[in-house]
């Protein structure tokens, strides 16, 4: 699974919009645009915080299994 398609999901999962989620994270609405549009990749940072965010809200563990293979 791919970065952009990882991001999708979560944003759908938890029902939010690309400036919700960039401000949950910490991160302007452009760059996590630029991640969803598979135009740049998250920071070791920005990763952390997204996989913090997963498990704080409870997505689905195939989703942090996923995550951990960009590391």
């Amino acid at each position: 699974m791919t970065m952009d398609t990882i991001i999708k999901i979560i944003r759908k999962t938890m029902d939010i919009s690309q400036e919700t989620l960039a401000r949950e994270l910490n991160v302007s609405y452009a760059t996590l645009n630029r991640w969803e549009n598979n135009k740049a990749k998250p920071s070791r940072l920005a990763m952390d915080k997204l996989k913090s965010y997963c498990a704080t809200n409870a997505i689905s563990s195939s989703i942090l299994t996923e995550l951990d293979k960009f590391r």
